[in-house]
Parts: C-alpha cells; structure tokens; sequence
C-alpha cells in the first residue's frame, strides 16, 4: 500500500514539474509576442466646432460643388502595437440650449447628401438617409498608422423643391472601437 501511494506522489510531483516547465518555456519564447496582442492605443481627434449645418444662405447643392465646402475632420490614430477594427458613427443632435435654434426644425436626413473622404480621397457619396444604423465607414488601422476623415454634410440638390429652408442639421461622429461592438 505505501508503494502505491509513493508512486501516486511521485507522479503528482511529475506531472507538476513538466507542467511548470512547459509554462516557463511558454512564457519565455512566445509571452513577449502574447502580450502585444492585448495592448492597444487608439485615439481620436475630432472638430468640434464644425458640426452644424445652417441653412441661412446656404442652397442645394450638386456633389461637385459640394467639395468646397469646409469639412468636419476626425483624425483617429493607432498607437498600439496591433490593429484595430473601428467603425465611424454619425448621429443626430438636437440644439435645445440656443435660442437661434429653438425655434427651427431640423433637416430630413432624405434632404441632406454626404461625402466622406479618408487621407484626401473621397471614399463615399450617398443620401444620409441611406446610412445603416448610423455607421458611414468600418475599418481596420493597424499599428501605428493614422486615418484622418474629412465629412462634408449638405443640401441634396433634389431637396430644392422641398421645404429645407430656415432648417439646420446638427450632428455628432462618433468612433466605436472593435470591443464596443
């Protein structure tokens, strides 16, 4: 009986040791590549003043002319060691707090075209009304790379036999990181 137990023992003790061995020699070779997948550093800089469209003075718009327009801008960069997938948002907001807007309606989002542009190259044209679940762009930046986005909103040129006038649209970007989906 006590041969039986020394040999469970000695086996208990085996097994511990090859275990704790084969996760030293894990740690060392192949940790340092480990842990660079689990530290990411994504930032976001966006214009925060921009993001109005007021329709005093302003007229539909065809998508050429539109490119003189002055953009909204966000800049997100990667500073982690692996990419990440992001997805840009542009939500609706409302100005409740001043008083040149409180008495307006806001825009249709049938009534307003966007162009969005990624490191100067216009990437997509629509109708915002086109827009799903208010994702305008999805993508992967890998580390250390920068996108910058310039978004212009605007009177769809098919909108002019409408009821745009004296309306404004107000909006937010927001970008939601690949954990947050």
């Amino acid at each position: 009986m006590k041969k039986i137990i020394l040999l469970i023992l000695a086996g208990i003790a085996l097994f511990s040791f090859i275990f704790a061995t084969s996760m030293l020699w894990y740690r060392f070779f192949y940790g340092s590549s480990y842990d660079n997948y689990a530290t990411s550093s994504v930032t976001v800089q966006a214009d925060d003043f921009n993001n109005t469209i007021d329709e005093e003075g302003l007229i539909p718009l065809d998508d050429d002319t539109a490119t003189i327009l002055t953009p909204y801008e966000v800049t997100v960069s990667n500073n982690g060691d692996t990419s990440v997938t992001y997805n840009v948002l542009l939500e609706d907001s409302i100005i409740s707090d001043d008083e040149s807007y409180s008495n307006r309606e806001l825009l249709s989002r049938s009534q307003l075209r966007y162009q969005l542009s990624l490191n100067g190259n216009v990437i997509k044209i629509g109708n915002l009304s086109d827009i799903n679940n208010n994702i305008i762009d999805t993508r992967n930046i890998a580390a250390g790379q920068v996108n910058k986005y310039q978004l212009r909103i605007y009177v769809a040129e098919s909108a002019q036999n409408t009821n745009w006038q004296n309306k404004y649209y107000h909006f937010n970007v927001n970008i939601q990181m690949e954990d947050d989906l």
